[in-house]
């Protein structure tokens, strides 16, 4: 749950506690312009989407846009803009990762693993193309969220949305 000055990460959008001063996720630093990103027990406060930061960047959770992209390359798998050509983690650019199985955000729950290009996408002979997935692990299907969880949890580690078997599916379900 969110708490009061629990703040985005402006770099991977990780939700981080108040206390921290770099992101848990990527260590990023805290940015003086880094905006609250809940509203504390009532569910949280929308700051409009993305574009209202200085840094051009979402300023509240993953807010997936049409002809936004994940890369692929390396298996990376960052959220990148419509408007970015390359990737702003790994700098590949948005063709490679497209020539190497990548998608837009017409399939957000199928983030950060590839289909097709080179068979290493789902149903790929039980390997994800993401690196740290196992059997079982699942994407959650709260929308906005789409995170990656442990194939033990019940429910969402970063929104506690229950574990919803129909569309939280793992890379190797078929």
């Amino acid at each position: 749950m969110n708490r009061p000055g629990d703040w985005n990460c402006r770099t991977c959008k990780h939700m981080n506690f108040q206390r921290r001063e770099s992101c848990q996720r990527c260590g990023e630093p805290r940015g003086a312009t880094d905006l609250y990103s809940g509203g504390g027990g009532g569910g949280g406060a929308s700051f409009g989407g993305r574009g209202s930061s200085s840094f051009g960047t979402f300023t509240t959770g993953p807010d997936v846009r049409p002809g936004d992209w994940y890369c692929t390359v390396a298996n990376c798998g960052a959220h990148n803009f419509a408007s970015r050509s390359s990737c702003f983690k790994c700098g590949a650019s948005k063709e490679d990762s497209i020539t190497g199985g990548g998608f837009d955000a017409d399939m957000p729950r199928m983030r950060g693993f590839g289909f097709g290009g080179g068979g290493g996408g789902v149903g790929g002979g039980g390997s994800s193309t993401h690196p740290g997935w196992k059997s079982g692990d699942w994407l959650c299907s709260r929308s906005g969220c789409n995170e990656h969880n442990f194939a033990n949890r019940m429910e969402c580690y970063r929104c506690n949305a229950p574990r919803d078997s129909n569309t939280a599916r793992s890379p190797y379900q078929s």
